[in-house]
């Protein structure tokens, strides 16, 4: 498929790779188990994420699930909308479980959810790992007096993780001396809690140029059920309500393989923040507390951004949001503007079929901010007023939200239907006009959250037919009007077809394709033109997996990217072999090669990755070149664990990798990285 490689390294390398496979597929001991919950971490981001169309860093969304892991959700105490923090169960799915328990009773085992005739075993695979059930009856008789410091010391726990990431070539920002820190990406964590009362939790981050260990930093303090407060927290934390058109985290789902799960969002209210994005979180206090069936929760921020500020008028002219503070243009606009948050949200729920909420949110700037764009975001000001619902009844969910922004209002209303137990179907209008404007917003759409200039309508589909379950999605859309992101108004239109199935035991298969037809601006003859770009991709996988111990997936993915005006037609392809192998519980291999070969960047294919636990990203394979990454995990003793990946990418016909300070001279880019996990 590619050139020939003249790189005899490379040409050893392979073949040690393919040894090293044969060898995998001969010595797996069958009595190995594996690590269960982050194989369907997994499968659910893969469900979950938006095909990418950038280089993007998602480990925040990793986070999510990595932190119900740590904190299960009690099903026999949760109720319906509870339930739907676990991002791979519905509203309706959520609503048998807890009709389920009021019938018959409290669940003595999470397994017993396998006996729920309304659940599919897929679905209950997916929640398992997330869920679990009280412990409240102890018998007193055989339960060990404990001392003051026994007793407190058995209910906390203790969560340690320091990571360090760092490339094994210099670029060009290191060699002309324009960063002004070290290579290494520094990250340290701690997080304990005693029992459900008390939390506390700390991040100090550092991006590779950077100086200091605590160039970016976070903390937050949390305390629960103290009379009449459900809830106080200190320090950093989100606000997630509705569906995200006013307040929301800065990441999100949107839509994904799954046609069904990624058009609703779960929202969280106030949760810490314990991210290393820094941008769009809260800085400073929030309380709630819940008296029958309403819930009040206000908060306050006074936090920094990073700014480029006019320094004649002193106003804000844009915001950058990477986070990087390496060279002296990044270092002079740290945290050089502030804005203050103050937040009211009221939430009203009837039994498990009805939530009405409310939401008043004014945030002010210590600096004007001004938009070259007509309808940008301008002044010093704002104020929001949202109301959002959500209404169950029997297998019909529908749920939306309205904000206002003081001159326009932007929804969105959905409803999703439980034809059978096997068939899902779903509509989502969404109407974000052109002068809406959310600072904090994340909504549905087709631009990541974007919540302005916006009409579209989203049908979806999820079968669990004979041959597999089937997802179906059709989405069309339109920009309305002429913005600085858009000059002119254009639209377009996408659908994807996904089929997973299992024909044999141990064996699963997928099929994916995907179609797009959009309006994008182009040039002609120096004039702005609307184009048609087509884009197309086709995946087939198969997971193997051979014993317990060890799985296999292969993926072979084709794409095309056309101009209609331009007369431009690419073409791309990816092939990438992962094995998965675990010699014994203590010990985790996970090996990936991929060999990719593309007519340019247009025509890139992204792939998620595994990393270290936590970390998720994806990368733009273009050009022509080959991939590779091991991930090696050991755990020696109990509360423990240790992690090693070391990446590869190497373009044999390239001189030189990416560009400006990101160089690479060479065509070679490699990456060790380590992590540490402490938990007792």
């Amino acid at each position: 498929m590619l050139k020939e490689y003249r790189n005899t390294r490379y040409s050893k390398l392979y073949s040690l790779v393919s040894l090293l496979t044969l060898q995998f597929l001969f010595i797996a001991p069958i009595y190995s188990q594996t690590d269960s919950t982050s194989i369907e971490i997994e499968s659910i981001l893969d469900h979950l994420l938006q095909e990418p169309s950038e280089e993007a860093d998602n480990s925040d969304l990793v986070e999510i699930l990595e932190e119900l892991t740590r904190n299960p959700v009690n099903i026999n105490a949760a109720t319906v909308y509870e339930l739907q923090k676990l991002p791979s169960i519905s509203a309706i799915e959520a609503d048998i479980i807890v009709k389920h328990r009021e019938r018959y009773g409290a669940f003595f085992s999470t397994y017993e959810l396998y006996a729920i005739p309304q659940l599919t075993k897929e679905t209950v695979d997916k929640i398992i790992p997330f869920v679990g059930v009280s412990k409240e009856v102890i018998v007193e008789s055989i339960q060990p007096e404990l001392s003051g410091f026994e007793r407190f010391t058995a209910d906390t726990k203790v969560y340690l993780r320091s990571r360090a990431i760092t490339d094994l070539q210099t670029r060009e920002g290191f060699l002309r001396n324009r960063y002004a820190g070290s290579k290494p990406k520094i990250y340290n964590r701690l997080n304990a809690s005693y029992r459900n009362d008390y939390s506390f939790g700390i991040l100090l981050e550092k991006d590779a140029g950077e100086t200091s260990l605590t160039d970016f930093y976070s903390a937050y303090f949390v305390i629960n059920s103290i009379t009449p407060f459900s809830t106080i927290l200190l320090g950093d934390y989100l606000a997630e309500f509705g569906q995200g058109l006013t307040l929301w985290s800065p990441y999100g789902f949107s839509k994904g393989s799954d046609a069904i799960l990624t058009s609703k969002k779960r929202n969280r209210k106030i949760k810490p923040y314990t991210s290393t994005d820094e941008n769009n979180f809260f800085r400073g206090a929030a309380v709630s507390l819940d008296y029958k069936s309403f819930s009040l929760a206000t908060f306050y921020s006074n936090n920094t951004f990073d700014a480029n500020i006019d320094s004649i008028s002193g106003v804000v002219t844009s915001r950058p949001v990477d986070g990087l503070h390496r060279t002296e243009n990044e270092i002079r606009r740290i945290n050089s503007a502030k804005e203050i948050v103050f937040g009211l949200r009221t939430d009203y729920t009837h039994s498990n079929s009805l939530q009405l909420g409310f939401l008043f949110l004014n945030t002010s700037f210590s600096n004007e901010v001004v938009s070259s764009s007509t309808f940008g975001l301008s002044g010093k000001q704002f104020t929001y007023y949202s109301f959002s619902y959500d209404v169950l009844w029997n297998s019909i969910n529908l749920f939306g939200e309205i904000s206002y922004d003081g001159t326009s209002a932007a929804s969105i209303a959905a409803i999703q239907f439980l034809l059978t137990r096997d068939f899902y179907f779903t509509t989502l209008l969404r109407n974000y006009p052109r002068n809406f404007n959310s600072l904090h917003g994340y909504g549905f759409g087709e631009r990541s959250g974007n919540v302005q200039n916006e009409f579209g309508i989203y049908n979806g589909i999820k079968w669990r037919s004979p041959i597999g379950v089937i997802n179906f999605y059709f989405d069309q859309w339109k920009f309305p009007y002429a913005t600085f992101r858009e000059p002119l108004p254009s639209s377009g239109n996408e659908y994807l077809f996904d089929i997973r199935s299992k024909p044999f035991y141990r064996v699963e298969t997928n099929v994916r394709y995907k179609y797009e037809k959009k309006e994008i601006v182009g040039t002609s003859s120096g004039e702005r033109i609307l184009d048609t770009r087509y884009r197309q991709s086709l995946r087939g996988e198969i997971i193997f997996s051979l014993s317990n111990s060890l799985r296999l997936r292969s993926r072979v993915e084709l794409n095309s990217f056309e101009l209609e005006n331009a007369q431009t037609n690419e073409k791309g392809l990816l092939l990438f072999q992962d094995i998965r192998f675990l010699p014994s519980s203590q010990l985790d291999f996970y090996w990936r090669i991929i060999f990719f070969r593309t007519d340019s960047f247009n025509s890139a294919v992204y792939e998620y990755e595994n990393d270290l636990t936590g970390v998720l990203s994806n990368f733009a394979m273009y050009g022509e070149g080959l991939r590779w990454y091991l991930i090696v995990r050991f755990k020696p003793i109990n509360i423990m664990s240790l992690s090693l990946k070391y990446s590869e990418t190497f373009k044999p016909g390239e001189t030189y990798l990416s560009s400006g300070d990101s160089r690479i001279n060479g065509n070679l880019d490699n990456r060790i990285s380590f992590q540490l996990d402490i938990r007792f």
